[in-house]
């Protein structure tokens, strides 16, 4: 799954989601190499690190599609330098407008990091702005077919990170492998893939993989018994309605046979439909026997109804 995900399977949002245990910008670059080589321009809106180290060990084939956004220059513009990317910018038409300065054609963003702009803007207007990114762009003219987005994990609240979870249409997360994995200069690490297909199902896989030259991805296997699973499938095969009552809805055999054995009032015996099918003979009779509380009086039967 994770090779499907760089060569561009999933659009829209798709997050890499690192800790301070394990970093994620080298499969971050992953992504930009890829997109790179399928003829898009990248514009990379870089605010942890400057340039040049973002830069470092791509192709020159891969460095020539990158359009840098600086934001780690002078992120508060108290230089005043022209070209720099604050905070402030990170907008919908703020950013349609400076992928409107690159290359006709499909493009990819890059944020690096997403962390950086939720530390200074609230997480309402950064997931506003995430989600009108394709649509400002698209009426400016413009194709955003991707957005890569960095998150440290551990710098933010689990729900913050559950938000932008359900935000994104793909979530790679980046952990360490095991250890005696790998050889040599490789340096496995643990893709936990979050993959929301368009047609609403969401699928989960772990993967190992290492990153060589160029920033090519390696798989190197999954964890035993890890099988690609489809969360709408297990929702509708593993819950069951009749767990967690306080009352049973289960029989035991014991209850089973005797429910079994119990005659219900529409079956007849064979008995009782031979005397119901057998013609009578005689006419019917009526027969009654009063009770001592009757007042019977043959001569006015209904002087009770006398007022």
């Amino acid at each position: 799954m994770l090779g499907e995900l760089v060569a561009g399977s999933t659009g829209g949002l798709v997050l890499i989601q690192d800790s301070a245990e394990c970093e994620g910008r080298s499969l971050l670059k992953t992504f930009v190499a890829a997109s790179a080589h399928r003829g898009e321009s990248v514009h990379v809106f870089g605010f942890e690190i400057p340039e040049e180290e973002f830069q470092a060990g791509f192709d020159p084939d891969v460095t020539v599609r990158l359009l840098y956004q600086d934001g780690f220059t002078d992120p508060l513009r108290w230089t005043g330098e022209a070209g720099g990317f604050g905070a402030e910018e990170f907008t919908a038409l703020g950013v349609a407008g400076r992928v409107g300065r690159g290359p006709a054609g499909p493009a990819t963003l890059v944020l690096d990091s997403l962390s950086w702009l939720l530390l200074r803007q609230p997480l309402p207007a950064v997931c506003q702005t995430l989600g009108r990114i394709p649509t400002a762009a698209a009426g400016a003219g413009l194709q955003v077919t991707r957005i890569l987005a960095l998150l440290h994990e551990d710098l933010h609240p689990p729900g913050l990170v559950e938000t932008l979870r359900s935000l994104a249409r793909a979530v790679v997360g980046v952990g360490p492998a095991p250890e005696g994995m790998g050889s040599g200069g490789d340096a496995p690490r643990l893709a936990s893939m979050l993959q929301r297909k368009g047609t609403g199902k969401v699928l989960k896989k772990e993967e190992y993989f290492t990153i060589l030259a160029g920033f090519t991805p390696k798989a190197l296997g999954e964890p035993t018994g890890s099988v690609p699973r489809d969360e709408d499938a297990d929702s509708h095969s593993t819950v069951d309605p009749a767990t967690n009552l306080t009352f049973n809805l289960r029989l035991s055999d014991t209850e089973r046979r005797a429910r079994d054995g119990m005659p219900l009032p529409f079956h007849f015996s064979a008995q009782k439909k031979s005397s119901l099918l057998e013609a009578s003979t005689g006419g019917g009779k009526i027969y009654y026997e009063p009770d001592a509380a009757d007042d019977l009086d043959e001569e006015d039967p209904d002087d009770d109804l006398d007022v």
